[in-house]
C-alpha cells in the first residue's frame, strides 16, 4: 500500500497513515514512540480493524528495509515511487558494496551494513534511481552532486571516508541517473563498478558491461564481436572493434589473475582498454552508434527509460513530495 504514485499531487498525511497501516499488517514490529503522528494513526487504525483473529506476519529483511526506507523518506518529505517494492529490493540485493567492495552486513549498526540510496540526489526513490551500498559509502555520498563526486575521484588523497578509487566507482554508479535527461552531456567513464540491475545506464556503459561479462572467454568475445560488427559500416570501425575485443580479453585475463573477489570491472581502469573503446566509438557515425546503442540494449534485455517513467522521479521538485496544497 503506497499512495506516493506518479500523481501530480498527493495527500502527505495519508501517505503517513498508509505507512503505519503497512507496519501493522506486514510485520510484527510494535508501534515506536518516535514515529510521526500520522504513522501512529495508521498503525492504530489497522490494529483496531484487525484486533481479533489477525496474526501479524514475520516480515523478511526486504520488507523491513522497504518500510524503513519509506519512513525515512516520509520524515524528509522525499517521494518514493510505486515501483519501489520489497521485491525490487530483493532484486537489487548484492553481497558486496559496489563502492567499497566490502562484504555487506545486515542490521549490525556498523558502516558495512547494507543501505539503499538514491543515485541522483535531485530525484525521488525510484527503481531506476536507487542502489544498495554500504552505510559508509552512503554516508560519504550524502547530498553530493555528480560533479562533486567526480572532483573527489580526481583527488590524490582519500576524503570523507572513501579513497579516490572508491569515489570513481560511486561516480560510475551515479553517471546514468544523473544524466538521464541529458545523456549527451555525460563524460566517458571507466565502468569500474557493477551497476544496479534496474538503474539507468547510458549506452557506453551498456557496451562496457557486455564486453566485461562476455570477453574473458574466447567464444564469448567472438560472439559479441559478430553481434556488433553489423553496426560497423566501415573497415576502420570493424578493425577497431576487433582491437577492443582483444584489449578487453587480455585485460580481463590480467585482472582475473591478480584480483581478489570480483575485480573484473577494473579492466576499464587499464588505459589501453579504455582507449580502445574510445577509438572504436570515434570510428562510428552517429547513426552507427545509435545502432550499437539499440543492439546493446537488446542483448542486455534492458528496459528503455521513458519520459513517463522519469515522471516518477519527481524532478521538478528535486525529488520532494508534491502535495495537494502545493509544493513542499
Amino acid at each position: 500500500m503506497n499512495p506516493w504514485h506518479d500523481h501530480a499531487h498527493v495527500d502527505f498525511e495519508e501517505a503517513g497513515r498508509a505507512l503505519g497501516h503497512d507496519f501493522h499488517t506486514m510485520t510484527q514490529i510494535p508501534k515506536q514512540p518516535d514515529w510521526p503522528d500520522a504513522v501512529c494513526a495508521g498503525f492504530d487504525a489497522a490494529a483496531h480493524l484487525h484486533r481479533s483473529g489477525h496474526r501479524r506476519p514475520h516480515a523478511d529483511r526486504f520488507t523491513r528495509k522497504w518500510l524503513q526506507l519509506r519512513l525515512n523518506a516520509w520524515r524528509r518529505q522525499r517521494a518514493v515511487a510505486a515501483d519501489v517494492t520489497p521485491q525490487l529490493l530483493r532484486e537489487l540485493d548484492v553481497v558486496r558494496c559496489p563502492v567499497t567492495r566490502t562484504v555487506l552486513t545486515h542490521g549490525t549498526l556498523q558502516d558495512t551494513d547494507a543501505s539503499v540510496d538514491r543515485l541522483n540526489n535531485d530525484a525521488a526513490y525510484a527503481a531506476s534511481n536507487i542502489a544498495v551500498m554500504s552505510v559508509r559509502a552512503n554516508r560519504a555520498k550524502g547530498a553530493l552532486s555528480f560533479a562533486q563526486v567526480m572532483a573527489r575521484a580526481h583527488s590524490a588523497e582519500a576524503s570523507d571516508g572513501l579513497t579516490p578509487a572508491e569515489w570513481l566507482r560511486l561516480a560510475a554508479l551515479m553517471l546514468g541517473p544523473c544524466h538521464a535527461t541529458c545523456p549527451h552531456d555525460a563524460p566517458a567513464l571507466p565502468l569500474c563498478a557493477p551497476l544496479p540491475v534496474h538503474a539507468v545506464r547510458l549506452a557506453l556503459q551498456q557496451v562496457q558491461r557486455l564486453f566485461t561479462e562476455h570477453c574473458l572467454r574466447q567464444a564469448g568475445k567472438n560472439r559479441l564481436l559478430r553481434d556488433f560488427s553489423g553496426a560497423c559500416r566501415s573497415d576502420a570501425a570493424r578493425l577497431r572493434l576487433a582491437a577492443l575485443g582483444h584489449a578487453v580479453h587480455e585485460g580481463l585475463k590480467h585482472t582475473e589473475a591478480h584480483g581478489q573477489g570480483d575485480t573484473r570491472w577494473d579492466v576499464w581502469l587499464q588505459p589501453a582498454v579504455m582507449a580502445a573503446l574510445l577509438r572504436w566509438r570515434e570510428a562510428l557515425s552517429e547513426a552507427d552508434w545509435a545502432r550499437v546503442a539499440a543492439l546493446s540494449g537488446r542483448l542486455s534485455q534492458a528496459r528503455r527509460e521513458t519520459p513517463e517513467r522519469l515522471r516518477l522521479w519527481q524532478m521538478p521538485t528535486r525529488g520532494f513530495v508534491p502535495t495537494h496544497t502545493g509544493w513542499i
